[in-house]
């Protein structure tokens, strides 16, 4: 950190300091602007929301000064703005990536579609893209990657998340010679499969959340989707669908999270999960064929083994992703990106009796719930990824509650993006 510190303060005393667009001024972006006005040498210039209002008071709540922020859907006014060092908001979201002061491009929105929109233009404009759009890069996170290698750009998750927290502990313990058997996060909230934004509206409202997301988190698609993004990461799949979700605690982990054989719950190693009893912490279980290394290990008071625990206590989300901009922009280095393709899919599982001709809400909503799966799982039963879903999704046949909802049971928004990348991404084979 110290590194980036030097080097942040060493581009800012040369008139060069980090210049980034944020999309979505929610809770998430709230906290990274916040954040980010503490940091020399970095800045978040421009400010976009579809209600500008929330961009205004996001940057006036970090100290900006009123008469420093210009609101203007044109890019020459942006760009005039931004050389008197003024921040910019719109509720254009094409002025994000179209100005040239601007390095990189942050999507805090977590609507997948609007996601991979804004991704595929900010990359086609030569912008390096920081996903706290988990939910987009979960379903068309390759197609996207490649296009950013393609444009020698960076694609990147966020440190802060749980997906950037767990990818920090495997390039760890895989960077100092254990051997990577399974992650996984700490699930904060209950898990209700079937819970709607109008059970949790209240609660969502108090804590600052809208209640699809807070819905979300306690229906378990939030989960699966992060863990889907770790798992392309890594090349890892879920061990059962939709994951073991065990109680534990971080003496009893490394023991559970062995093979049946040796007194564990899991089938296979290279997995994915998450667990009750240590939120918010994300964790990676290794091990090593050394004996001596083992005999250390129980020594640093790391447990008999053979299977070893490294556990990281917090996540700091949005506040984190400083980290991240200043490694995509300066080191040219991703924090977390689907590396190996589409391993894991997020699937879609109906909530509720659903009827013909109805259109179905997607995350977050009164009508499905996801679940992790492999993708090979995905494309044998073809099943629907839950991030494929629009506001213009239809059912063309009546589907009972808890039923796997395949592709051929509804009907797709054809012409929107997120749905021709995924394609086009599926006949790749990313």
């Amino acid at each position: 950190m110290l590194k980036m510190k030097r080097k942040l303060q060493q581009l800012d005393q040369s008139g060069r300091k980090i210049r980034i667009s944020l999309v979505g001024a929610g809770k998430m972006g709230n906290g990274l602007i916040n954040q980010m006005s503490r940091i020399q040498g970095m800045r978040p210039s421009v400010v976009v929301d579809e209600e500008v209002e929330k961009a205004k008071a996001s940057l006036i709540a970090a100290g900006v000064k009123e008469e420093n922020i210009i609101r203007t859907t044109s890019v020459k006014e942006a760009e005039l703005a931004l050389k008197k060092d003024d921040f910019v908001i719109s509720d254009d979201y094409t002025l994000a990536y179209k100005l040239n002061a601007i390095q990189g491009v942050v999507d805090a929105t977590g609507n997948p579609p609007f996601g991979a929109k804004l991704a595929k233009e900010s990359i086609d404009h030569y912008k390096h893209i920081i996903m706290l759009n988990v939910e987009c890069d979960a379903v068309v996170g390759p197609i996207l990657l490649d296009r950013a290698n393609k444009k020698g750009v960076i694609y990147t998750g966020t440190a802060g998340d749980e997906p950037g927290a767990i990818m920090e502990l495997a390039d760890f313990a895989e960077g100092v010679g254990f051997k990577l058997l399974a992650v996984g996060k700490g699930k904060n909230n209950p898990l209700n499969h079937y819970v709607t934004e109008e059970d949790l509206r209240e609660e969502a409202l108090s804590k600052g959340l809208y209640p699809k997301m807070l819905t979300a988190f306690v229906d378990g698609t939030n989960t699966m989707i992060e863990l889907t993004s770790v798992a392309n990461a890594l090349g890892f799949t879920p061990d059962v669908v939709g994951c073991h979700g065990f109680e534990t605690d971080v003496k009893r982990l490394p023991k559970q999270m062995s093979l049946k054989e040796q007194g564990g719950i899991l089938n296979n190693y290279g997995t994915v999960d998450f667990a009750f009893g240590i939120a918010p912490g994300v964790f990676a279980v290794v091990t090593h064929e050394s004996g001596e290394v083992k005999d250390l290990m129980k020594y640093l008071s790391m447990g008999e083994g053979p299977n070893y625990l490294l556990y990281r206590p917090y996540h700091l989300t949005s506040l984190e992703t400083p980290m991240t901009i200043y490694n995509a922009i300066v080191e040219n280095d991703a924090t977390i990106a689907p590396l190996q393709g589409q391993v894991s899919d997020t699937v879609t599982v109906a909530k509720r009796d659903l009827k013909k001709d109805q259109t179905l809400e997607g995350i977050g909503g009164k009508d499905v719930f996801g679940q992790i799966t492999s993708h090979r799982d995905q494309k044998k039963r073809n099943l629907l990824p839950v991030g494929l879903i629009t506001k213009n999704t239809k059912i063309n046949c009546d589907i009972k509650k808890d039923t796997f909802i395949t592709l051929d049971m509804v009907e797709l928004e054809e012409d929107n993006l997120i749905i021709q990348l995924r394609k086009e991404q599926d006949l790749l084979g990313l």
